[in-house]
């Protein structure tokens, strides 16, 4: 897994089916979050590549992020599965 937050770029081996956010926040990777339940949208994230490694939106995903985000690939880090290879980026 790849995460690009601002400058800096952070390369990590997670296990198959980790929570992005729970694997980043555990590496001190300092991705923004609030609730950890999908509901605030603090750890809103891009997809940048990999988009079928992961898991299905949420149904907190679906009904906070509007379609045209979802299909920019805009996802909450909090409710991101990891099955595979994936980049992605953090949203200021």
């Amino acid at each position: 897994m790849t995460i690009r937050l601002g400058t800096e770029t952070y390369q990590m081996e997670v296990p198959m089916g980790a929570n992005l956010l729970l694997e980043a926040v555990s590496r001190s990777i300092p991705l923004p979050f609030h609730c950890t339940t999908g509901k605030c949208g603090t750890c809103q994230m891009r997809v940048i590549k990999g988009q079928e490694n992961l898991s299905d939106y949420s149904e907190q995903e679906l009904y906070r992020i509007d379609g045209e985000a979802i299909s920019s690939g805009y996802r909450f880090a909090c409710q991101t599965y990891v099955y595979g290879d994936v980049t992605i980026e953090a949203v200021p």
